[in-house]
């Protein structure tokens, strides 16, 4: 697919790898509908940023945990920009909580953000498209089982398993795949020499970053004949300690 004069909706674009992957699409010519629910004011710089650029971009608010707001989100990118051909699923609840910490109300969240949400949404955009041609690209963990965010984990797993089960769903109209990320940022509150920590876990030996996610996500949309994959960006983390 030619990016370039697609639309294109990037949730929780607002900050961090999110916000590199909006930019990189108002870049490479796409509209962007820059969602946030918390993160207004870095959505509007992301925004500014894309239309400084000569691009064409909005933020758009809509709290994801919410049936109401997210139910709108697809029909408002659609109203202001005509069309939705690209669906980057960034957003995420990401929490230390131990499994018998974790109450019914921090699963279901959990759930509710990290994987109902992305859903929705592709089920609204593929209904939309009607049989035209379209792009799907969740951000994924490259490691599910975490016991330290024991609702996390598992709901990253399910990401897992919603993006190849829309892969076969969609095809051959809409390719859906996912990017497994390692270390590419500090987790919130993180001191900095907990870098030194994350770096050494990966055979490359340094940590990821947003830009080089938002690669990764600007390949798969470029390639009409990758679905239903997993692109691991984590310096080869997965393939354990050297």
């Amino acid at each position: 697919m030619e990016t370039r004069g697609r639309v294109a909706l990037v949730t929780g674009a607002g900050r961090r790898v999110g916000k590199a992957v909006a930019l990189a699409l108002g870049q490479a010519g796409a509209t962007v509908a820059v969602h946030y629910n918390t993160s207004k004011d870095g959505a509007e710089d992301t925004a500014r940023t894309i239309g400084s650029a000569g691009g064409r971009a909005r933020a758009i608010g809509a709290d994801l945990a919410s049936d109401r707001s997210l139910a709108s989100l697809v029909p408002d990118v659609i109203r202001e920009f005509g069309s939705l051909d690209i669906l980057v699923n960034s957003a995420s609840i990401f929490r230390d909580v131990r499994l018998f910490e974790t109450t019914d109300a921090e699963w279901d969240e959990n759930f509710r953000v990290n994987v109902r949400a992305p859903f929705v949404l592709s089920r609204e955009m593929a209904r939309a498209l009607n049989g035209r041609p379209g792009k799907i690209v969740n951000l994924n963990d490259w490691k599910n089982a975490r016991p330290k965010r024991f609702a996390y984990g598992v709901s990253k797993a399910a990401l897992s398993g919603l993006t190849r089960s829309l892969a076969l769903a969609l095809a051959p109209a809409i390719q859906v795949n996912e990017v497994a990320l390692g270390a590419i940022l500090l987790p919130p509150g993180a001191e900095a020499a907990y870098e030194k920590v994350l770096a050494s876990r990966a055979p490359a030996k340094r940590m990821g970053t947003p830009e080089e996610v938002a690669g990764a996500v600007l390949w798969l949309i470029g390639n009409d004949y990758v679905t239903g994959e997993t692109v691991r960006v984590d310096g080869g983390q997965h393939l354990g300690r050297v």
